[in-house]
C-alpha cells in the first residue's frame, strides 16, 4: 500500500483533506466495495465527505485500486493542537480467503483562526472607521444620457416643424406652396391634364391646411376653424364643385366653365395671401380677376 498525504500542518477549520492510498493485491484477490468506508462523521470535528475506489491495470496478475478519500475539519483549536485522521480498516477476498487491510492513520497540525490575547495596546474590541464609499465613474453614464437627451430634442424639434406646432405654425404654407406651383403650370393655356393636376395640387393644401381629408361637405367646417379664408367660402365650393365634375362626373369641360383655369390661379393666390396674411386681408375681387391679382 502506498499513501499519497498532503502536508501535515497548516489546517484551519473547514479546511478540506485528501487522502489518497494505492493498493496492490496479491493475484487472486480483489477488494471488497461493501467493506469501503461510507461518507459520515467520523469524530466530533471529522467528517468523511467522500471516498472512491478507482480499479487500476493490474500488475503481475493481481488487482490494484486508487481510494481517494476527502475529510474535513471542524476542529477550532485555541493554539496550534496536533490532530490525527484514523485509520481506514478495508478486508480484500479470494473466495473463501479474506485478508485485512488498513490505510494507516495520519497526523496533521491544526492551528486557531486568531490568536487569543491580542498583542496590541489598543482595545481589540473598537470598530474600525468606516470604509469611505469610492465614487462612481459617472461620466459614461452621463455622455449617454445627455446624447439620448439631445437625439430626443432634436427629434421633438423635427416633429414640430413637421407639424407646425408652436414657434413653427407660420412656416406650415401650404396655400403658398400650391400657389407658387401653379404658377408656372396654368399660367399660358394649360392642358386638361394641366389644369386637373392643378386641382390635385390644392386639394393637397387644403388637407394640409385642415389637417386631414378635406372634402366638400367638410368645408363649412373648415372656414369656422380657419376664418382668414372665409371671404373666400363661395369661390372655394366652386372650386370643390369643379373637381367632382373632372374626377367623377367625366365633364372637365364643364367643369372648366365652373372654375376656369385662371381662376383656380387667382384662387390659390388669394389663399395664399390670406395664409400669409393671417386672416386681415379681404376679398380682393372676382374669381375671374386677371392675371395680376395677387
Amino acid at each position: 500500500m502506498e499513501l499519497f498525504a498532503p502536508r501535515p500542518f497548516g489546517y484551519f477549520i473547514g479546511d478540506v483533506i485528501t487522502h489518497e492510498a494505492v493498493l496492490a493485491l496479491d493475484p487472486g484477490y480483489q477488494l471488497a466495495e461493501s467493506g469501503l468506508p461510507r461518507p459520515r462523521p467520523v469524530t466530533y470535528w471529522l467528517d468523511l465527505v467522500s471516498a472512491r475506489l478507482t480499479a487500476l491495470p493490474e500488475r503481475a496478475g493481481g488487482r490494484r485500486y486508487r481510494l481517494t478519500l476527502i475529510y474535513q475539519t471542524f476542529y477550532a483549536p485555541l493554539e496550534p493542537r496536533a490532530l490525527e485522521i484514523p485509520a481506514v480498516p478495508l478486508v480484500a477476498a479470494d473466495r473463501d480467503k479474506r485478508l485485512a487491510l488498513s490505510v494507516p492513520a495520519w497526523t496533521f497540525v491544526s492551528s486557531p483562526l486568531r490568536e487569543i490575547v491580542s498583542s496590541r495596546t489598543a482595545n481589540p474590541m473598537a470598530l474600525q472607521p468606516d470604509i469611505a464609499p469610492a465614487p462612481y465613474p459617472l461620466r459614461d453614464d452621463l455622455r449617454a444620457a445627455g446624447g439620448a437627451a439631445g437625439l430626443a430634442v432634436a427629434s421633438l424639434l423635427a416633429l414640430a416643424m413637421l407639424r407646425g406646432w408652436g414657434p413653427f405654425a407660420s412656416r406650415r404654407m401650404p396655400f403658398c406652396d400650391a400657389a407658387r406651383r401653379l404658377r408656372g403650370s396654368l399660367a399660358d393655356a394649360p392642358t386638361p391634364e394641366a389644369y386637373a393636376a392643378g386641382l390635385v395640387l390644392l386639394h393637397r393644401a387644403f388637407d394640409a391646411a385642415a389637417g386631414r381629408r378635406l372634402l366638400a361637405e367638410d368645408v363649412t367646417t373648415f372656414l369656422a376653424g380657419a376664418p382668414r379664408f372665409a371671404p373666400e367660402a363661395d369661390a372655394i365650393v366652386r372650386f370643390f364643385a369643379a373637381s367632382r365634375m373632372v374626377f367623377f362626373g367625366m365633364d372637365p369641360e364643364q367643369a372648366r366653365a365652373v372654375l376656369p383655369a385662371d381662376a383656380l390661379l387667382a384662387l390659390s393666390r388669394r389663399l395664399a395671401a390670406a395664409e400669409r396674411d393671417g386672416g386681415r386681408r379681404t376679398h380682393a375681387g372676382p374669381d375671374f380677376a386677371p392675371e395680376g391679382v395677387s
